[in-house]
């Protein structure tokens, strides 16, 4: 019954909420312009992706290049309902690397711009992108993590103290990881059209995420222990890291694949190597967990290894075939909540089993310690 009059009331203020809101003001009305999320540059032609952000229908009624009218054609509908979108194609001999400026004129007379600095061939799905992005997600997430947990067979001869401080550092490089997948997932929503709720994505992606592996990590403590709330194993915790690694590389993927779609190859270039460097240390994150567990096989390390590193491959293929600003949010909205997931379960780790408990010197300096490395580090890519 509540559910009932609550919906009841919602629909009687629908239906006549004008009349009331006329006693305190009016709003202007929406201005009639399109989102134009991604211009890609074909062999003679220019193909403008538009979206509609207004709740009333929007119709293209003419589009410019460097304010010279064109013909074009559209692949999709002319007249876009609310969120609906469509692709106009653009017969132009357009020259690489010169600055254009597209526009897209809808009925009312409105007209939205896109700069592009540089025009730039968009590569389309390819054996020979495939293969590129995958070699480059393989340098930057895959091989970059086997070489932290080089750092394994020293952790595992070093003392309780020094281990539980390698364990804080890598609970700081997962706040570091957390505040820069935030930041990022911030900039992308900022950019998204009100109408598409990015700030409902950013909070769903990070609740999903942290109730999720909340979950699998009460599943390896079930196994581990019948204890309720037991802490989970360094074998166990150091899968949970490598989990939540694995999903911020993800959004790291993206970010190069995008860079690379949009002819940005400088900016490109230069996350490959930032990355590179940095993910050095997140398997150093891993190594420390994995290291006050029991001795696993070799093959349980490369699994490690592949769960952290491979999401970057997958990331780099949907930044350079697809580039879509939702999902953009989302990657980095569910890397805060796994991070920050992961950085809790540090902290019981350290809290129960760690000499001196979650606030001793050794985890306190190694948590500081961790946030400095990544900061160092990042400023590479930054």
């Amino acid at each position: 019954m509540p559910i009932l009059a609550l919906a009841g009331v919602v629909s009687a203020f629908a239906a006549t909420g004008g009349s009331i809101l006329d006693l305190v003001g009016k709003s202007p009305p929406p201005v009639d312009t399109f989102d134009i999320p991604r211009v890609e540059f074909k062999p003679g032609e220019i193909r403008i992706r538009v979206r509609n952000p207004q709740p009333d229908d929007l119709t293209v009624a003419a589009v410019t290049v460097d304010d010279m009218i064109v013909p074009f054609s559209l692949d999709g509908p002319q007249t876009l309902g609310r969120l609906g979108s469509s692709t106009i194609v653009v017969p132009f001999d357009w020259v690489e690397d010169d600055p254009y400026v597209v526009g897209v004129t809808s009925s009312t007379g409105i007209e939205t711009v896109k700069e592009i600095t540089a025009a730039v061939e968009t590569p389309g799905v390819s054996g020979r992108g495939v293969l590129g992005y995958a070699i480059i997600g393989f340098l930057v997430g895959i091989l970059p993590v086997a070489l932290g947990l080089a750092w394994l067979p020293s952790l595992r001869r070093t003392s309780p103290r020094w281990l539980a401080a390698f364990m804080a550092l890598s609970g700081g490089m997962l706040a570091v990881l957390a505040a820069d997948s935030f930041s990022e997932a911030l900039s992308l929503q900022a950019a998204l059209p009100g109408s598409l709720g990015g700030t409902g994505l950013l909070l769903a992606g990070i609740g999903l995420s942290y109730l999720g592996l909340t979950w699998v990590s009460s599943r390896f403590s079930a196994r581990g222990s019948r204890e309720r709330g037991a802490v989970l194993s360094g074998t166990a915790l150091a899968l949970l890291v490598a989990i939540g690694i694995g999903i911020h590389n993800l959004g790291e993927g993206l970010a190069i694949g995008s860079s690379f779609a949009l002819g940005e190859l400088t900016l490109g270039t230069f996350f490959v190597i930032g990355f590179m460097v940095q993910n050095v240390t997140e398997g150093l994150g891993i190594a420390a967990p994995a290291a006050a567990g029991e001795r696993r096989r070799p093959g349980w390390l490369a699994l490690l290894v592949l769960v952290s590193g491979v999401p970057t491959i997958f990331g780099a293929w949907i930044g350079g075939f697809l580039t879509n600003d939702l999902l953009g949010v989302l990657f980095f909205a569910v890397a805060v909540g796994a991070a920050l997931q992961v950085i809790v379960e540090v902290g019981r780790y350290l809290a129960r089993r760690a000499p001196g408990g979650l606030f001793s010197g050794y985890a306190i300096g190694g948590f500081l310690a961790g946030l400095a490395i990544m900061y160092l580090t990042g400023l590479l890519v930054g």
